[in-house]
């Protein structure tokens, strides 16, 4: 198979020829912007990186009916809009559950039969237990952070844990994230009510990382002294946002990321296994509440109060672009170079010549984000 197009390469200067052939970039060759039209070009990635995916198409991660075929539909879905790497999140729920599904996850990437997932990330499990802190969460299973719990899930898991999302204020919770941190485990900072100098300790002892910042927090909050304003304000920290329209407002949106920096921000979906499904009432698998999915987003029934993302990364992309005035390739930087760069991985974002697949190729036209190849 060959394809050529003329395209742009996010963070990178200029426009490109791109071929590609029989699985490998043939050519890369810069060209004078003066003679290809606007209409003529796309953007080739390696694909989008979305850190954060609770399920789609009804196949809950976290739920005691796992199996690798569900994963794998996940995966496939995810694809085909350009997602090319993802980290399967894993929620509150019984110990043993959580075990056995890790234990899925860990054979779906020793085998390599999943080539999108990069790594697991659990978020729920230690966080707080106040009520608007902790979301939707089930209270049930929520907890201080075990070490020794945490030694069974790495187990189970293979290894495969790269981040862990908890409240520091949690007891143990700052000797957990020491732990995690030299075992080379990633800790993001979610659903907790710390107090600024015990957000600086958490960031010290290895923290690094605001999990969906502005959510995950009680609706009323010290006009100034809160973990929003707290976050944005320790430059080493990254934050990544849910920018679906819903979960933050445009402006609250456009003023956190330019408060962190396009190089600290990461966009993730947070995408709840409803997603993907029709408008209607639902059973939430996660806390049993009734759920309303209308408008592509998820709200608990008869209250004014969200329950999950139903957006996929690639429609945040495109709503950041539309309505938070960033370009789309800052739009494409954050929702796929930062994410590898926060990880240590940015060389899997490269792209040159002998490159090989899988690569995507998106439009943008018509303030509409389009999938046009996906080159294998």
């Amino acid at each position: 198979m060959k394809y050529e197009c003329f395209c742009r390469i996010p963070g990178r200067t200029g426009i490109f020829k791109l071929i590609y052939e029989n699985g490998i970039i043939k050519l890369l060759k810069p060209v004078k912007a003066g003679n290809v039209s606007d209409n003529d070009i796309n953007w080739l990635t390696a694909g989008l990186f979305d850190i954060q995916v609770n399920g789609m198409n009804g196949h809950f991660l976290s739920s005691d009916g796992l199996s690798i075929k569900k994963v794998l539909e996940v995966d496939k879905e995810l694809e085909k809009r350009g997602v090319l790497f993802w980290c399967p999140t894993i929620c509150t729920q019984k110990s043993e559950i959580v075990a056995k599904n890790l234990k899925i996850l860990s054979k779906i990437i020793e085998q390599k039969i999943a080539q999108g997932i990069f790594g697991i990330h659990m978020e729920g499990h230690y966080i707080s237990s106040l009520e608007g802190y902790r979301g939707v969460h089930s209270p049930k299973y929520i907890k201080d952070p075990v070490l020794k719990e945490f030694d069974y899930w790495q187990e189970a898991a293979g290894g495969n844990i790269r981040l862990f999302s908890l409240a520091p204020e949690r007891n143990g919770a700052i000797n957990f994230i020491k732990k995690l941190r030299n075992q080379g485990v990633k800790v993001g900072l979610a659903h907790h009510a710390a107090k600024h100098e015990l957000i600086l300790e958490a960031v010290a002892s290895g923290a690094d990382l605001a999990s969906h910042l502005i959510n995950g927090c009680t609706p009323l909050i010290h006009r100034q002294h809160n973990v929003i304003w707290s976050q944005l304000s320790i430059d080493e920290m990254w934050a990544s946002f849910i920018a679906d329209g819903h979960h933050v407002p445009y402006y609250t949106l456009r003023a956190a990321i330019k408060a962190k920096g396009i190089n600290r921000s990461i966009l993730i979906s947070d995408l709840f296994y409803l997603s993907g499904l029709p408008e209607g009432e639902y059973i939430s698998e996660s806390n049993k509440m009734k759920v309303v999915l209308k408008d592509e987003g998820l709200w608990i029934k008869d209250k004014d109060m969200l329950c999950g993302a139903v957006k996929t990364l690639n429609q945040d992309v495109e709503y950041i672009v539309k309505y938070c005035n960033f370009s789309i390739e800052d739009a494409l930087i954050m929702a796929s170079i930062n994410p590898a760069r926060y990880f240590g991985i940015e060389d899997k974002m490269m792209i040159y010549p002998g490159r090989k697949g899988p690569l995507v190729i998106f439009l943008w036209k018509n303030n509409n984000l389009k999938v046009t190849k996906i080159l294998k």
